[in-house]
């Protein structure tokens, strides 16, 4: 598998100001799953059921909270009704509050390269499914606060990815142009929401998502590593 450098994996500057970089949290970012699974697995617990593994709860990541504890209950019911999945929610949320930064860390590369952009001017935001309520704390934690001009979760609009409207929310937020910018994310709500808007998409997979769905997706790049092209 050929590697190349940073400054190949991504689109160079084609528009003044630099063009934006939308970052995915989970899978993308920060390796999340840890934190994810142990709430996760609380609420299983409440319900009688045993405790999933890493590769188990990876599968449920993706598209929020509620379908998370959707896929989580499965073992009950294929269709949890909604308002069990309310209880659920309150349960999964007052537990993670505290666990969201246990064991939350950086992928290798991240912040370098994070910080580089933004040296360079460009603005940076992340767009993301998981309620906003966690990534701030998660960002705060890392101490990559500072980097990111917009934050958008899942519950910051009614609209979640693959809509591109958290995308487009976030570079109005940015100040920042279509034009040029680039969504980088590890799932296939980030490589088709950047697609729907027209940016440059960037799929990373070393995060969450299968690997043969993710290609599926036909990301303009792909990156094996963080920062590094696949």
């Amino acid at each position: 598998m050929r590697t190349s450098s940073t400054h190949n994996s991504i689109p160079s500057p084609l528009v003044t100001p630099a063009p934006a970089f939308l970052f995915d949290l989970d899978g993308t970012l920060a390796d999340t799953l840890g934190d994810i699974a142990a709430s996760a697995n609380h609420v299983r617990a409440h319900h009688g059921l045993a405790a999933v593994d890493l590769t188990t709860v990876r599968g449920f990541v993706g598209d929020g909270a509620r379908m998370l504890l959707r896929r989580a209950l499965a073992d009950i019911s294929p269709t949890p009704a909604e308002v069990q999945l309310d209880a659920a929610l309150s349960l999964y949320f007052e537990h993670h509050r505290d666990q969201c930064t246990s064991t939350v860390r950086l992928f290798p590369g991240a912040r370098d390269l994070l910080e580089r952009l933004r040296a360079t001017s460009h603005p940076l935001a992340i767009v993301t499914n998981k309620p906003e309520r966690f990534v701030r704390p998660i960002v705060r934690h890392l101490g990559v606060e500072h980097l990111f001009g917009a934050i958008v979760g899942g519950d910051t609009l009614p609209q979640r990815k693959p809509d591109p409207a958290p995308l487009r929310e976030a570079l109005h937020r940015l100040g920042a142009r279509i034009e040029g910018a680039t969504m980088i994310g590890d799932g296939i709500q980030d490589i088709r929401a950047g697609k729907a808007l027209g940016l440059h998409t960037i799929a990373c997979l070393f995060g969450f998502s299968d690997e043969g769905r993710l290609r599926q997706e036909r990301a303009d790049t792909y990156w094996q590593a963080f920062g590094v092209q696949a």
